[in-house]
């Protein structure tokens, strides 16, 4: 996800320079008007595509096309029709409200024999996919794939489709499906019903159908001409860029979805100060607390990093967004990058 309202913030921060500049230097630069600026400024505005979280739900919920991409994607799947569409969809656990990490899905659908499909987003490489993976399944599991009184014979089929658009890694193919086989015997597949897929459009699509590599060009904002589902998909982005009104929901969504990201960070800040402090006190009281308020601004780093990682910043930018708080040394914080790769390896 892009937050693209930033381009609306610094236009704002462009408009008020100039206005602060035009009036320090009146005689010396030409009187541009500040409507005519706007203009200039509108015209780079950033383009909301099929990967922005909420275009990617808007364009999803109509049944038609979401049967469709789900049909090129799997194309041995059968798919009369969706029974039940729906997106930005949360499934947490309310008995571990305050422990267990939250879950929203991107676009979750049922088809007329009750199999269920998750379609995920994914536009930042957090080097976790199989694991992400896991944990969205077994969320689908416990609301959907099974009701009451049924046996495990009843667990419905789950399908989790990740569309990705993150440079890929050296080995990485444009498809990939994954299914749970024997160790010792490879052409021996577990029954479990879970089938995985991921797409990444940022591989070449050389050798699949043309519906594949259509979907490739629409996630990479290219142009596509092929049939009357991507000419849908193309108007739909479209209307929803020109709709000023639209535009402004994302935005603004965008905007929660940073200031949730700040909010963690925060809230890193202040644990890992409550740990320090309570740390220095074991020390002793003007010493203790000393080296606990040291103490504690490390434990904050540490655990802002692992925010910013839980919500979707690679280990660069999780890095630079602590570096730029200045909580710690550079030298402290090459530390906590060298223990946190240690710990991943």
């Amino acid at each position: 996800m892009g937050y693209a309202f930033l381009a609306r913030i610094n236009f704002k921060l462009i408009i008020k320079n100039l206005t602060t500049l035009r009036n320090k230097h009146m005689g010396l630069l030409p009187q541009i008007s500040l409507e005519r600026t706007a203009h200039m400024v509108k015209k780079i505005e950033p383009w909301f595509g099929f990967t922005e979280d909420k275009v990617f739900g808007m364009v999803m919920e109509n049944k038609d096309f979401c049967k469709y991409l789900l049909e090129i994607i799997i194309p041995d799947l059968k798919i009369k029709n969706i029974d039940w569409l729906d997106k930005q969809v949360e499934i947490n656990n309310s008995e571990r409200k305050n422990k267990a990490k939250e879950v929203r899905l991107d676009v979750l659908v049922t088809d007329h024999e009750g199999r269920v499909f998750n379609i995920e987003m994914q536009t930042t490489d957090q080097d976790d996919i199989g694991r992400r993976m896991r944990y969205y399944l077994s969320r689908l599991d416990l609301r959907y794939t099974l009701n009451k009184g049924k046996t495990y014979r009843n667990l419905k089929d789950a399908f989790i489709i990740f569309l990705c658009n993150f440079k890929p890694k050296k080995d990485d193919k444009f498809y990939e499906s994954y299914h749970t086989y024997s160790d010792q015997d490879r052409s021996k597949q577990l029954q479990d019903g879970v089938t995985k897929i991921i797409i990444n459009s940022q591989v070449s699509a050389e050798g699949q159908s043309e519906e594949l590599k259509a979907l490739a060009k629409l996630m990479n904002n290219e142009p596509v001409k092929l049939n009357k589902y991507f000419d849908y998909a193309q108007r739909r982005i479209k209307e929803i860029n020109e709709d000023p009104e639209t535009r402004e929901k994302i935005m603004l969504y965008e905007t929660r979805m940073l200031e949730r990201e700040q909010a963690a960070g925060k809230a890193g800040y202040e644990q890992g100060m409550q740990r320090g402090i309570a740390k220095g006190k074991q020390e002793g009281l003007k010493q203790g607390v000393a080296r606990g308020l040291e103490q504690g601004k490390v434990d904050s780093a540490k655990i802002i990093l692992e925010n910013q990682l839980n919500n979707g910043s690679t280990l660069t930018q999780a890095t630079e967004f602590v570096r730029n708080l200045k909580l710690i040394s550079n030298k402290e914080l090459e530390k906590i990058i060298a223990l946190y790769d240690s710990h991943k390896n």
